[in-house]
């Protein structure tokens, strides 16, 4: 491979025989190979992806069945709730909809799980208020001390132990036992039990906490129905029925399916359509193509979602990229993602991956676009393999302008790939400009462009203008999102324009201005987690020491001390915003709280801002150079002004988004434009790899 510079592209000489697969040549299909994926599972490490309960739906009808092949039966409805049977709280039991409804809500707001449970008892509908699926008795009654405090409603524990009072014909007969028991005070279910490939229908009594409390349960029974025989209710695999009430109406319900640990429910629409999809509604209601698997893993309640490994691409390309880029673009992410998914395996025991950014964004049916199924169908197959094994396929969104080697992001080398220039910048020509404005009062922050009005210049050469737009937020930094609000504009205030800058993007960003102390907190928690000792008071100086072949931070120190990471790139999460740390590790610490003046003889001396003073008005006597403002300009005889604080305050200053290591994204998209295909991209990202079908 030959790679050479024209202007600022990057023409590839490819000879043919550096290719795994002739140009213009389709490979040969791949055999279809499904993938499951975790939408709720426990990820381990700490982190619990999951739900006490979930609700499917499809407009063609649920079809729900073990997975041994046995149908449970078809009840007509088009929604359905599932959990597994296990202890629970009971907030409420009420027979009014409307108390459980507000109490649902409550429980809602506090961020407390609560469903509502329908059953008729002695004639009349009851509604229970249901929180929650433990796994003992332990838990339940620890989260129910937690509830009296948030809700101040004592919740009673419910367990899973109960008798069965008859087996039964039919599901109708099944279901009038039920209603007779809960006409007599008696909570009853219908419950299914596999026999091979059939069902069979009982009915158990009771929700108690231990197997000591089937004896008083018991007693009650027979004083109603002494027939029946009563015993422990001890199949291993079961599902047991229960009527939810959904939002609205007091007939609006659906069933519950609580089934045993020990059992496995598949779930698929129940009627043939082109496009077979179901909706999840804990997931932001996305629909999916296949077929939806729920068990409990864990200890949890765990949902998969099995379907063939390119449909899942069709949503995973459409997520990663964005569709209308160009198609070749979009073949590059469908290769790695392909690959990617292959590369993990089977990850968490009963799913491969999960559908989160952990392994790649998969947000369901709502992403897929023909031209992303276009790309999926017309690269079927193709991996990206070194050596003969796959590549741990490493893509991001922006490169900053050049990839990372491996010993920036991990702290050792990936054979497979190396830093090489990437075209990223489109981001950052795109981006709406703001201004880095002062206003009257020496206040300096940023406002959008398109919110000044230019009136004129100063006497420095400094355009100005006013505020042409009222309540116009007065912002730390040049974006919405990440930069705090420091006061709010009126109409006609005037500003003076010390430099426009492009809003955030994918391409440049900026985080702070933080003080001292508000980094010496961000360390210390970070140096916590990795068992390092803490920096000693606010943090004084934060310099980096060490940068990669990108530029990169390697190493970094605060008031001396060196910080503690688990590998280069963990230096992002350090100094999070909103839960999300910068960007990249490819930034500038800015200190705006010193600066350095260069004297006689190559002589430089740094000053802290508020030592800075100048001559004030008339010649008498010397100032602040800020006067009564935190924060003042300093020219810099580059035609450029830069902003100084009496108090200490850093800024980061970074380029691109993501790790950095592998593909970039708006890098592939630049050079798609430019007319190369999928394979020219990928090989100029990795090295000395193969693009072709994998078995």
């Amino acid at each position: 491979m030959i790679k050479k510079w024209v202007g600022k592209r990057l023409v590839i000489a490819l000879s043919v025989l550096a290719l795994s697969v002739p140009m213009g040549m389709k490979p040969a299909m791949a055999a279809e190979k499904n993938i499951r994926v975790a939408l709720f599972v426990d990820m381990g490490q700490g982190y619990r992806n999951v739900v006490p309960a979930v609700t499917l739906s499809s407009d063609r009808g649920l079809s729900v069945q073990l997975d041994s092949g046995a149908a449970l039966p078809d009840f007509g409805g088009d929604t359905a709730r599932f959990r597994v049977d296990e202890f629970q709280l009971v907030l409420m039991e009420t027979s009014d909809l409307y108390a459980a409804q507000r109490m649902a809500q409550q429980a809602s707001q506090n961020k407390i799980d609560a469903s509502i449970q329908v059953a008729m008892t002695k004639g009349s509908p009851r509604y229970r208020v249901i929180s929650g699926s433990y796994g003992t008795y332990a838990l339940a009654a620890a989260q129910a001390e937690k509830t009296a405090a948030s809700l101040g409603v004592r919740a009673a524990v419910k367990g899973p132990f109960r008798l069965e009072a008859g087996q039964f014909q039919s599901l109708g007969e099944a279901q009038e036992w039920e209603m007779a028991f809960e006409m007599s005070g008696v909570p009853a279910h219908t419950v299914l039990l596999p026999n091979k490939n059939k069902i069979r229908y009982a009915v158990w009594i009771g929700d108690e906490i231990s197997k000591d409390a089937l004896k008083s349960l018991k007693k009650t029974a027979q004083s109603h129905y002494p027939g029946m025989a009563y015993n422990d209710a001890a199949a291993d695999e079961y599902v047991v029925l229960n009527r939810e009430a959904m939002s609205g109406a007091a007939n609006n319900t659906v069933w519950q399916y609580a089934f045993s640990p020990n059992v496995k429910l598949v779930v698929n629409p129940a009627k043939a359509s082109e496009t077979p999809l179901i909706g999840v509604e804990e997931r932001e209601h996305r629909q999916y193509r296949g077929q939806i698997e729920l068990s409990s893993y864990k200890g949890h309640l765990t949902v998969v979602n099995e379907l063939p490994l390119d449909e899942y691409l069709y949503s995973v390309v459409g997520s990663e990229m964005v569709t209308g880029w160009p198609l070749e673009a979009l073949k590059t992410q469908a290769v790695l993602s392909r690959t990617r998914a292959l590369w993990q395996g089977n990850k968490y025991g009963i799913a491969n991956v999960s559908d989160t950014v952990t392994e790649q964004a998969y947000y369901g049916y709502g992403r897929e676009q023909n031209d992303v199924r276009r790309a999926v169908d017309q690269t079927s197959g193709e991996v990206i393999t070194y050596r003969g094994k796959l590549v741990e396929a490493l893509f991001y969104s922006n490169a900053g302008g050049l990839t990372a080697d491996g010993t920036e992001v991990w702290g050792n080398p990936v054979p497979y790939t190396r830093s090489v220039d990437s075209f990223d910048t489109e981001p950052m020509e795109k981006a709406p400009p703001w201004y880095l404005v002062s206003l009257m009062d020496g206040s300096i922050g940023y406002i959008r462009a398109d919110m000044v009005s230019v009136t004129g210049s100063n006497p420095l050469g400094l355009q100005t203008g006013v505020v042409n737009t009222n309540n116009l937020n007065f912002r730390a930094g040049p974006s919405t999102t990440y930069h705090k609000v420091i006061n709010t504009l009126s109409a006609g205030t005037q500003v003076t324009i010390i430099k426009a800058e492009p809003e955030e993007n994918a391409f440049s960003w900026t985080r702070g201005p933080y003080t001292g102390a508000e980094l010496a907190a961000m360390i210390n928690a970070s140096q916590q987690k990795n068992k390092a000792a803490n920096i000693s008071g606010p943090v004084n100086t934060l310099t980096v020491t060490s940068r990669g072949p990108s530029g990169r931070v390697l190493q970094m120190e605060a008031n001396g001390q060196t910080l503690a990471v688990t590998s280069p790139d963990a230096h992002r999460a350090i100094f999070p915003q909103g839960g999300v740390g910068l960007r990249s590790s490819k930034f500038d610490v800015e200190d705006q709280g010193s600066f350095t003046i260069l004297g006689a003889n190559g002589k430089k001396t740094t000053q802290q801002g508020k030592d800075l003073q100048v001559m004030g008005a008339g010649g008498f006597g010397l100032v602040s150079a800020n006067g009564f403002s935190e924060d003042f300009l300093v020219y810099t005889g580059f035609n450029e002004w830069k902003v100084l604080s009496k108090v200490k305050k850093f800024v980061f200053r970074g380029n691109g988004y993501g790790h950095g290591l592998g593909v970039s994204q708006y890098g592939a998209k630049a050079m798609a434009e430019d007319g190369y295909d999928y394979r020219q991209i990928l090989e100029y990202y990795y090295k000395d790899v193969t693009i072709g079908e994998y078995n």
